[in-house]
């Protein structure tokens, strides 16, 4: 677990990162954020908090969140949208932890959010496995990750050019990771799930956007 936790600790991305949720913040990946929130109420779990930019994008149905961080700069880094979010009368408890072992019994969650997050985490399925196992019957997971493009595109080029080197420049970000396959045998059911462009920034423009729900539940 501690080692784990270290590797994810990248102070200067921290910083780096910080600046850069904020200025995306009003544009299409602000939006897109929103959107992905707009389903989810009542006990939330946030899988890698970050910069907590996600929790004044939640609606007001939410009204107690559990998040989870294992990076102690990106953990102060939040303070302030944490503040924020408990003055709006939200219950935030951040605990230090990876979304591979989530300290969560099973069912104990009415939602679970994953905004750009399974990119950095080492085992992305065990991540899965484990919001699935912490989420109760009808809950939901809204789902924000950027993704592995087509084969032929010129963003799919580039992830194969630069996915050697990315994780090292980008906090451990791997920029071309199947995740609708991976909800999918995790057993989510991804229909209501989106393949869209939000940046056109190689090698991380690609992204699925929307919300998942367990296959038992589809009505």
């Amino acid at each position: 677990m501690v080692d784990l936790m270290a590797r994810h600790n990248h102070p200067l991305f921290t910083r780096i990162y910080g600046w850069i949720a904020r200025v995306e913040d009003a544009g299409a990946i602000g939006r897109a954020r929103t959107q992905v929130c707009g389903e989810l109420s009542g006990r939330v779990l946030i899988i890698g908090l970050g910069p907590g930019v996600d929790l004044h994008h939640l609606p007001p149905e939410v009204t107690e969140v559990v998040a989870v961080e294992p990076s102690v700069s990106m953990r102060k880094s939040a303070e302030p949208e944490i503040a924020a979010a408990r003055a709006r009368g939200v219950s935030v408890e951040l605990l230090d932890a990876v979304g591979e072992e989530l300290p969560l019994p099973d069912n104990s969650v009415d939602g679970v959010l994953m905004a750009f997050v399974l990119c950095t985490i080492a085992d992305d399925r065990a991540a899965i496995a484990e919001a699935r196992r912490v989420l109760r019957p009808n809950g939901v997971l809204a789902v924000l990750e950027h993704v592995r493009a087509a084969d032929d595109s010129w963003m799919g080029r580039s992830q194969r050019f630069l996915s050697p080197i990315w994780p090292y420049v980008a906090g451990g970000c791997h920029c071309d990771r199947d995740t609708r396959s991976m909800l999918d045998q995790a057993g989510f059911d991804t229909a209501s799930v989106t393949d869209t462009v939000l940046v056109n920034m190689m090698p991380t423009g690609t992204a699925i956007v929307g919300v998942a729900r367990p296959f038992a539940n589809r009505g």
